[in-house]
């Protein structure tokens, strides 16, 4: 039987998937804008980290510093390492790209790999969330 914990982490993870959508979809666009997907790419990570914690039986921070809640695992996974550095760079892309008063456009590239990197990770969540919902 699937908990309120499952269906949260769930819904987390739905959100991630349409930050990605959203991420891919403008990135895909000729001479699109490259911070929206940053931002969205951003976006995918925190709800996965949200996720994730909300299946540990963690209340999540309310933050959008990837590594505060990377922190806030109890036991973060040897697999979440390797994001560590990366999880702080695209940390900016939450509110950086957003207005215009911190006006910063990043480079296609940029863009390019904060979503490559949102990809990977949110996919390393999904992989970790399954067998533990599947477990209850």
């Amino acid at each position: 039987m699937r908990d309120h914990r499952h269906e949260l982490a769930q819904a987390f993870l739905q959100k991630a998937q349409n930050d990605l959508f959203t991420a891919r979809t403008t990135l895909a666009a000729h001479d699109g804008p490259t911070d929206t997907p940053c931002f969205h790419a951003q976006q995918a990570v925190e709800k996965a980290l949200k996720a994730l914690l909300t299946i540990k039986g963690v209340v999540a921070p309310r933050t959008h510093d990837l590594l505060v809640l990377l922190d806030a695992l109890p036991e973060a996974p040897p697999t979440v390492e390797p994001y560590r550095q990366t999880l702080g760079a695209l940390t900016a892309y939450a509110v950086e790209v957003r207005y215009p008063d911190d006006w910063y456009e990043p480079v296609r590239e940029d863009a390019q790999n904060a979503l490559k990197t949102a990809e990977a990770f949110v996919g390393l969540i999904v992989s970790m969330i399954e067998p533990i919902q599947t477990d209850h």
